[in-house]
């Protein structure tokens, strides 16, 4: 039994105060956490999670006691809770620029063989599709085709948006 169960079972059984701090609890922020864990403890009177569910689950006028202790400090939760959001945007966004200077470097690179790969994937990928759909007609099994046509359109249609954006930004 951890906090995040104790959280997840506020969230989906607890008033809206209350559920607050179950989404603190379900979070990835030690900060964000502590304090979820400090209002329940301070609601239940104990530290050790399984107690603190067992309490919150028998005993309504604990959860009223975390409600209470929730509406008080509800500035502090939110802002807890906003910076858990900011921190995971920005973790997913810092993942997609990562990806995308792999592709560009890539791209540009020096040497023939890592330049040429992800194209020559994409058209061997490309090949083998078709040639599938020739060898299996005319019941082709759709999930091998979209595994071997899904490669190249993923590498032309982001290449094809990449290409269409840039000219889009010329035009305008």
């Amino acid at each position: 039994m951890t906090w995040t169960d104790v959280g997840g079972w506020l969230k989906a059984h607890a008033p809206a105060g209350a559920s607050l701090v179950g989404s603190l609890l379900t979070g990835n922020i030690p900060g964000a956490i502590a304090a979820g864990v400090a209002l329940v403890s301070s609601a239940t009177g104990t530290d050790d999670p399984q107690q603190a569910l067992a309490s919150l689950q028998k005993d309504p006028a604990t959860v009223a006691k975390l409600q209470e202790l929730a509406n008080e400090e509800r500035d502090s939760i939110r802002k807890h809770l906003e910076e858990m959001t900011r921190i995971q945007l920005q973790d997913e966004q810092s993942e997609q620029a990562e990806t995308q200077k792999t592709v560009r470097a890539g791209d540009v690179a020096e040497d023939p063989f890592v330049r040429r790969t992800r194209p020559a994937q994409s058209w061997l990928s490309l090949i083998a599709g078709i040639a599938f759909v020739f060898a299996y007609a005319p019941h082709p099994d759709t999930q091998v085709l979209m595994i071997l046509f899904g490669f190249p359109a993923a590498y032309l249609g982001l290449r094809g948006v990449d290409k269409w954006r840039r000219s889009g930004q010329a035009k305008a």
